[in-house]
């Protein structure tokens, strides 16, 4: 797959050149992700879309697939860039969409924060 992979104690932010994304491509990816979860590295993945002017269904289903195991596992998949088609495409999924890297790691630090917040809060009571 062609991409680059920044890593973060916080986050991973994944850029692709790629314009079409089919479902072995997102199986490979969620691998990757997988094995991140599973080494403790954070679960929280930021996906550029910049380049991505399409998606298969099969990509579709994995990438929303993935996006609940990131949330089942105390994360979040965040898709930067994205074309307008694809906030339709993951409409009902738990998925984040954000128009630049920028304001996508500052979501993470924000739900980072409302976490260690809610967690102190129920040690209080």
């Amino acid at each position: 797959m062609n991409f680059s992979l920044e890593k973060t104690e916080h986050y991973s932010l994944l850029k692709t050149a790629l314009t079409t994304i089919d479902q072995p491509q997102a199986e490979e990816l969620t691998k990757m992700v997988q094995v991140h979860v599973a080494e403790n590295i954070c679960p929280y993945l930021i996906l550029n879309f910049e380049s991505v002017e399409s998606c298969n269904a099969g990509a579709v289903r994995e990438m929303i697939a993935m996006g609940n195991f990131l949330a089942e596992n105390n994360g979040m998949l965040i898709i930067s860039n994205p074309h307008d088609q694809f906030t339709r495409l993951f409409d009902k999924a738990e998925i984040v969409f954000v128009p630049s890297d920028i304001e996508a790691i500052d979501y993470v630090f924000m739900d980072q924060i409302e976490k260690q917040f809610l967690s102190e809060e129920g040690d209080i009571e």
